[in-house]
């Protein structure tokens, strides 16, 4: 009885580390029945479990065993690609054995009597050293980790590995206290030299992992906001063109006199009824006293209209507005679009809320619509639901760069089926 408590809660310590882990690296799945997703920790801790009470093997399928019990749970319960969910469990049993060493090591360096009686807590050591490492690990990367997701980083995957090779064959090394005592402190020299040599270069390898995720992410940054601009330009000249248009409204009028004088009534009709849907198509809905926010609002507004969404806008005079015309295509091309994709995924209540005023010297802008699944809010910020974290979350890191520059501030709330997004930013005389 005594020994199955033992297991069981040396179970239920490395499965809630395992836990920590890939809760800090990777999104966890989302599940119709909410309870499966809390069954993460039993299901890791049945596994180790399984472990516990079955024969021991060779020592170089130890690892490899308890490497496959961890990726087949975390495959389960977190959206992680295979490839990198076998690497990252395979560097978690490196860390995990790197432990081992260390406690190992420390208990062979105490006096026989002390040593005997710390030998038997040896892998309840372990697993509390290595909860507490994963906590930290979690309170130290939780924000910034998952960007590494996205990263073709296989190519550092073969560290892993071998590390975890080389720690094998020092532990399959036999241990004497007896005889060959130089021996056992050069091994003991030895054993700590590799577990700091990995340490450390697993420290490294993340250091560069973040670096080129950060310039990766600056890339895409660059490239969006590059290819938003030019959307704009060319939404520009169709807006030139359609005031062109209008502005020929006068020469219409006078062909329609024309054709009515010769008795042409029913192609008369005809000519009025085409030259009035385009000119509806073509008016401008919305007048901002600004040339950027004009462009970009009605052929928004058009698109939400085509696509069957109902779009509510609160302007006033933006003349005044100092914001760069790049700054203003980022925000609102980012926001609207957003929001429009959002009520593309519902089939009724398709609404757009959306306000931009200047008001006592401060730009007041907010975008509201209703969603089809709540959107989980984190750290003031939107979690993506798609596979693709990194490349997805561009467009509110634009604008909350936009934010930030202008000194603004910003808030998004999810509450009762409605996402809303809300932002001040001062306007400098």
């Amino acid at each position: 009885m005594e020994n199955f408590i033992g297991i069981t809660l040396f179970s239920v310590i490395n499965a809630v580390s395992c836990c920590l882990y890939f809760e800090t690296i990777a999104p966890k799945r989302e599940w119709r029945q909410g309870w499966i997703g809390k069954t993460v920790i039993l299901v890791f801790g049945t596994g180790f479990m399984l472990i516990a009470y079955t024969p021991v093997p060779p020592y170089i399928f130890q690892p490899v065993r308890l490497a496959v019990v961890t990726a087949l749970a975390a495959q389960m319960y977190f959206r992680i690609k295979p490839l990198h969910n076998l690497l990252l469990s395979i560097l978690f049993c490196c860390i995990y054995w790197m432990e081992t060493i260390l406690t190992a090591s420390a208990i062979f360096m105490l006096p026989d009597g002390m040593a005997g009686k710390m030998d038997c807590l040896g892998e309840e050591i372990v697993a509390g050293l290595h909860l507490c490492l994963m906590l930290v690990f979690r309170y130290k990367c939780k924000k910034s980790v998952h960007k590494l997701m996205e990263m073709r980083w296989e190519r550092f995957g073969i560290f892993p590995i071998i590390s975890l090779v080389v720690i094998v064959a020092l532990i399959m090394l036999p241990w004497d206290r007896g005889d060959g005592a130089l021996e056992n402190q050069v091994r003991l020299i030895i054993n700590l030299g590799v577990v700091i040599i990995s340490l450390c270069a697993f420290y490294l390898t993340g250091n560069l992992l973040e670096k080129e995720a950060e310039m990766h992410r600056l890339r895409l940054l660059h490239e969006q906001t590059k290819n938003q601009m030019n959307m704009y330009h060319n939404m520009q000249k169709n807006y030139e063109q359609q005031r062109k248009y209008l502005h020929d409204y006068k020469n219409q009028l006078a062909c329609i006199q024309g054709m009515l004088e010769e008795g042409r009534t029913k192609e008369t009709l005809a000519y009025i009824a085409k030259l009035t849907g385009g000119i509806r198509k073509s008016a401008d809905h919305i007048n901002a006293n600004h040339t950027v926010v004009n462009v970009v609002l009605n052929q928004k507004y058009q698109e939400a209209g085509e696509k069957g969404i109902v779009m509510t806008m609160a302007v006033n005079d933006l003349s005044e507005l100092t914001i760069s015309e790049e700054e203003i295509v980022t925000l609102l091309v980012n926001l609207i679009d957003n929001a429009i994709e959002a009520c593309g995924k519902l089939d009724q209540n398709k609404i757009i809320q959306f306000k931009m005023m200047l008001e006592e010297g401060e730009l007041i802008l907010a975008v509201r619509n209703p969603v089809k699944e709540p959107v989980r809010v984190e750290g003031g910020k939107a979690a993506t639901t798609k596979q693709d974290v990194l490349n997805h979350g561009i467009g509110l890191l634009n604008v909350e760069a936009v934010i930030k520059k202008n000194a603004g501030t910003s808030v998004i709330r999810c509450e009762e089926g409605w996402f809303s997004f809300s932002a001040m930013i001062p306007i400098s005389a």
